[in-house]
């Protein structure tokens, strides 16, 4: 792609009609094209190309396809012809979708410039502006760079100022467009130079000399990482030399591993058993975590260190291997695993893992972009009366006859409870539709040996009572996930356990499509003595406070993506549980709101 492309400045619902296929547009998300874009975005019916944030919002570009809307063809039009303009490059960043958990991936390479200059105390944090946004940052006392290297390296697309594999880790120059260039804006401060940048644009001038590096960039309140994040990926690095600070407060990256299990000569692998069920391998590169495959759940925790430069092995983005022998290994090592873990429950009886699909996969692109069609261009922190008519109206219709089914979208009721919401910003707003359009598919797991799951649990035989619990557990799952602006796809179930009463797993048959993630609820409240227990009640006040707080106990595994307890957990727990405070005056209207097929709530 070159640097420059002529792209159309779209402002209005009828100049967006007016788009021909192929052509590259740019929209603001204060604009009353936003909304309708994403839909077309939503529905493949147009590409999106990248997206920057700027001091008014988010800017997205994208390329029209051959598909026209029925709300494009209604849209009257408007005299005048369309603005030109010229896009440079930071208009295509895709930083944000190329990274697999980008707001982790953030402070990966921030810490990694840090490492490799040398840095032995290295502070990470996050502070809230006055006017809502979020200033980032990374200080480090490491060697820096001198006003040349800054320039004519750091800052060049593609480029990079690592050589060799002695100990940088990184070497693909690709890392800036994550770090600098989506954000409302940055600074470094190295030595005796200040460059300070929106995009790609920047000045520079000579400061007073520092010792080692400060990067900080300014971030919108919905797209933003922060530091429970980054003590979370320090806790899965090993760099115990460095001394590391998160908002001020001191954090180890010591996760090590002592003799492999298993060695090539591009490869160590590490098993540390502990008392912790985790699902994932850790990937790093000396001692820098990398990311995340999934290998299924084990008790404690395994690392790939990398024995060769990331550069060779890794994607460009070193969010995944581009050498086949690595990533055969790990899989093999995985499929062994998991061969033990059946071994080990072989002769147990009546253990079940039965899963009921849903249709959300299917319907839920296409029902999230009408929705999206439908919202005015002032929605940015609340949904207003018009907004919130069409969206229920919606839902209402696409739930026609389908309400009282486990799998289904919310009622009126229940979304208008949902939405009675402040969010942070568009992003945060096209979450909850996607989340609001999505059913869940349903799972049944059995992991007591001997017991006999009742029919009442399973869908196809589920008493009132029962359904009432699990469309509890299913809309409370989804209001969590709308307060936290997370819009993870998410499957929803029963799990009979007597070590747990709720847990969050990731569904293995699907690790290759976006590895679907599962909120699951024991809905036996004595699980520990399952045969007499009854089972949790919606209708009563400390059953339904129980059951939202395991919910957002739960769901944030999922949506902050940490897969076992540690400091990094507590600490998304604590905020999360701040986040959802205000959700406990909802739940009963939400839980009034969800409709019943026939019958008294009874076994």
């Amino acid at each position: 792609m070159t640097d420059e492309v002529s792209a159309k400045l779209v402002r209005t619902l009828a100049e967006l009609n007016r788009s021909a296929p192929g052509e590259v547009l740019v929209v603001h998300s204060g604009t009353p094209a936003y909304y309708p874009a994403a839909a077309l975005i939503e529905r493949q019916a147009a590409v999106q190309l990248g997206e920057v944030y700027d001091a008014r919002g988010r800017v997205l570009t994208m390329m029209v396809g051959e598909g026209k809307t029925e709300a494009f063809e209604r849209a009257v039009y408007e005299p005048g012809g369309p603005r030109r303009i010229t896009i440079g490059r930071e208009f295509f960043i895709t930083a944000l979708k190329d990274y697999d958990d980008w707001p982790l991936k953030w402070w990966r390479e921030a810490v990694q410039n840090a490492v490799d200059a040398g840095g032995r105390q290295v502070a990470l944090g996050a502070t809230k502006n006055p006017d809502d946004t979020w200033t980032i940052f990374c200080d480090d006392d490491g060697k820096g760079m001198d006003e040349d290297t800054l320039i004519n390296k750091f800052l060049v697309l593609g480029g990079t100022t690592k050589v060799g594999a002695g100990g940088a880790a990184g070497g693909f120059g690709k890392a800036k467009e994550l770090l600098l260039l989506p954000w409302i804006s940055w600074k470094i401060h190295t030595r005796d130079v200040l460059v300070e940048g929106s995009g790609i644009d920047y000045t520079t001038k000579k400061t007073f000399e520092r010792k080692g590096t400060r990067l900080e960039v300014v971030m919108p309140s919905d797209k933003t990482t922060d530091g429970v994040i980054a003590r979370g990926f320090l806790e899965k690095c090993n760099l115990p030399q460095v001394n590391f600070t998160v908002d001020g407060q001191p954090v180890r990256a010591a996760l090590s591993g002592d003799q492999p299990m298993e060695s090539t000569e591009k490869v160590d692998v590490f098993y540390v058993k502990t008392d912790r069920k985790q699902s994932y391998i850790y990937v790093r590169t000396n001692g820098i975590f990398m990311f995340a495959r999934y290998v299924g759940e084990i008790p404690g925790y395994l690392i790939a260190e990398l024995k060769v430069p990331s550069i060779e092995i890794l994607t460009a983005n070193r969010d995944g291997f581009r050498d086949y022998d690595i990533a055969r290994t790990i899989d093999r090592l995985g499929e062994r695993l998991a061969k033990d873990v059946m071994s080990a429950l072989r002769g147990s009886k009546g253990l079940v893992r039965k899963k009921y699909t849903g249709t959300g996969k299917f319907r839920s692109k296409a029902r999230a972009s009408s929705i999206l069609e439908t919202i005015g261009p002032h929605v940015a922190t609340s949904i207003d009366a018009q907004s919130m008519g069409h969206i229920t109206a919606h839902l209402s219709d696409y739930a026609q006859g389908e309400e009282t089914k486990l799998s289904s979208v919310p009622s009126k009721a229940v979304a208008e409870a949902m939405l009675d919401h402040k969010f942070t910003g568009p992003n945060h707003i096209e979450a909850a539709i996607e989340q609001l359009v999505w059913e869940p598919d349903f799972y049944v797991v059995n992991d007591i040996d001997g017991f006999k799951v009742p029919k009442k649990f399973f869908p196809e035989t589920m008493s009132p009572t029962v359904l009432k619990l699990a469309k509890t557990w299913v809309e409370l799952c989804r209001f969590v996930l709308i307060q936290l602006g997370s819009d993870v796809r998410f499957g929803v179930g029963f799990i009979f356990s007597q070590e747990t009463a709720a847990a969050a797993m990731t569904d293995r048959e699907h690790v290759e499509d976006g590895e679907e993630k599962w909120l699951m609820l024991n809905p036996l409240k004595d699980y520990e003595h399952y045969e007499k227990s009854d089972i949790w009640r919606p209708a009563q006040d400390a059953d339904l406070k129980w059951i939202y707080a395991a919910a957002i106990h739960e769901a944030t595994h999922i949506a902050d993506r940490i897969s076992y307890h540690d400091e990094a957990f507590a600490a998304a727990l604590t905020r999360n549980m701040a986040r959802c405070a205000d959700g406990y005056r909802k739940i009963k209207q939400i839980v009034a709101g969800i409709k019943m097929r026939g019958g008294p709530e009874s076994d």
